[in-house]
């Protein structure tokens, strides 16, 4: 009876140890990587017409396993390391918030077209589906790094974002008292002129307006005081804001090179002090003891003096 029972203890841990392999397989890194990326190329094809039309939007079921199996992969995760253990790592949070997004998706397949036109908010829940491809970014090398630095980009930028947000608002609200009868599709409200002024913060095409309007004969003194005022900001929000934006931007993100050049530069420093305090003690000592060395030679010479 005892042998019997070793022998189904034994089988138990086997089974046990063959199930606890097949559940670090299913949440390997490896493994998730696979998924995503298959998931990422099926969502990619069958945005196609012509794909999605031949393969009779059967592509839709190979992303319908996929959300699948990302459910089990939470599910899985929470119950082997606990969900207190779970929930400190940032990227899980980060993927347990993707999978409720995706969750939508799993409707999809018995959803017809014409629901999913009668619930406007159905087509955003698809968008769900992409940010599961941005759960590739955990697993690009320094991501980590990469991260901490747009944090402090970010966090250094915010002043100069709001300075610009601030300069747009104020030049697009005077752009619509100053020709918004001129041009209503561009000036008529504040959020249009907030539009057409973005447009020239990006320093892209933003003569393109008044040449527009120019060409269909509107005032030629509003065309070159909209052109006065066009090139007034471009240069204070284009090209001065921006360029101040991308700079604290930049130097923020590399930071941590700085400070580890200066940590370096501080090392070097505090190293060549203390040889040079220590090259200090030596030559004291050298000299002390050259010192030590004549006062005996002098002492020397005097008792032979005195034995003479």
């Amino acid at each position: 009876m005892n042998f019997k029972a070793k022998i189904y203890n034994n089988e138990d841990r086997k089974k046990k140890k063959d199930i606890n392999s097949f559940i670090r397989f299913l949440i390997h890194e490896y493994t998730v990587i696979a998924i995503i990326v298959i998931n990422t190329l099926v969502l990619f094809f069958d945005e196609f017409p012509v794909i999605h039309k031949e393969t009779a939007g059967k592509l839709i079921w190979i992303d319908y396993g996929c959300v699948v199996f990302f459910v089990f992969e939470a599910v899985l995760k929470i119950k082997t390391f606990r969900f207190k253990h779970y929930w400190k790592s940032a990227w899980d949070r980060f993927d347990f918030f993707v999978v409720i997004a995706s969750l939508p998706s799993l409707l999809m397949p018995f959803v017809s077209d014409v629901s999913i036109t009668a619930f406007l908010l159905f087509p955003l829940f698809r968008l769900g589906r992409l940010f599961r491809f941005f759960r590739l970014l955990r697993f690009i090398p320094n991501i980590q790094h990469i991260m901490d630095g747009i944090r402090r980009a970010l966090r250094a930028s915010v002043g100069i974002f709001m300075a610009l947000v601030l300069l747009n608002l104020a030049l697009s609200i005077g752009a619509t008292m100053l020709f918004g009868k001129l041009a209503p599709e561009y000036f008529g409200d504040p959020l249009s002129s907030a539009y057409s002024l973005f447009k020239v913060f990006t320093v892209e095409g933003w003569y393109e307006i008044p040449d527009e309007l120019a060409d269909k004969g509107k005032s030629e003194m509003m065309i070159r005081f909209l052109r006065g005022y066009f090139i007034f900001s471009v240069l204070v929000g284009g090209l001065l804001g921006f360029s101040l934006a991308n700079a604290v931007f930049v130097d923020e993100m590399t930071m941590d090179n700085t400070r580890k050049v200066e940590n370096m530069v501080e090392t070097m420093h505090r190293e060549m002090e203390e040889m040079h305090l220590k090259t200090q003690q030596e030559q004291l000592a050298a000299w002390k003891e050259m010192q030590a060395e004549m006062k005996r030679i002098v002492e020397m010479m005097e008792t032979m003096r005195k034995d003479k």
